[in-house]
């Protein structure tokens, strides 16, 4: 499996992810506490398709346990180089599919940040979750919408709304890369909603985050006044940039 060309540029995720992991996992438990009731050190927690695992590794610092997994054996060996410097023993990086999961009731809180966009069979991916997730446990996902007019992958106009063939031929044509299948699986609003709707044993809600400046963006004038009119108007949900959801198994 290689990495997209997304990945490859002088604008990495190693370069403008890991500054801001210390912020990403203060957004994940700051969201999530909340509907868990617990605090961080009780929590177990897996990362799934945790990256370059830099967020893992701050969740760590938090909470009791942290399990990464990651399918990609670049990211996976490099996150068994970051573990090593860290001097942490309470986690554990693993090169695993979400859809390989065979625990059962295992985690407090589940996560994929930017992570549901890049999984073929999302339906599956949650049914491994909802396994996966204790009672009264977290499921905690972050993903981009694919109406919104930029792709947040390679940053074309409209990307994610071509058939795969002709996304292929637009970035090939761009020079932004040659295969858009890694990425190509962004939800909208309505989709989203109606996988969630499945998993009946979950209680699911759109929720805006905890510190709009923890995430990327979130100190610009533009994403600060987005937020507020979802505050105001939550039927904008289907036309964000991202959507930001928890969910609580029953329990």
């Amino acid at each position: 499996m290689q990495r997209p060309k997304y990945d490859k540029g002088d604008k990495s995720m190693l370069a403008t992810r890991a500054p801001l992991a210390k912020n990403f996992a203060k957004l994940i438990l700051d969201t999530t506490l909340p509907f868990l009731k617990r605090s961080p050190q009780e929590l177990t927690v897996i990362d799934i398709g945790c990256g370059y695992e830099h967020t893992a590794i701050e969740l760590a610092k938090q909470c009791r346990y942290v399990v990464g997994i990651e399918p990609m054996p670049d990211l996976y060996q490099f996150a068994l180089q970051l573990k090593a410097s860290s001097g942490l023993t309470n986690i554990e990086f693993r090169q695993q599919s979400v859809y390989d999961l065979t625990e059962v009731e295992a985690y407090d809180l589940v996560v994929l940040d930017n992570v549901f966009e890049h999984l073929p069979d999302q339906r599956l991916a949650l049914e491994k979750i909802c396994q996966v997730l204790k009672p009264k446990g977290a499921v905690y996902i972050l993903t981009p919408n694919k109406i919104w007019p930029i792709e947040p992958h390679y940053h074309l106009p409209f990307l994610s709304y071509l058939p795969l063939s002709l996304a292929n031929f637009y970035l090939r044509i761009t020079g932004r890369g040659e295969d858009y299948s890694d990425a190509c699986y962004l939800p909208t609003y309505w989709g989203l909603k109606k996988l969630l709707q499945e998993r009946s044993e979950i209680r699911w809600q759109f929720v805006l985050p905890s510190d709009v400046t923890l995430a990327t963006k979130g100190r610009s004038l533009h994403y600060r006044l987005g937020v507020e009119l979802i505050r105001r108007f939550p039927f904008l949900w289907a036309i964000s940039k991202s959507f930001l959801v928890v969910g609580v198994k029953e329990g």
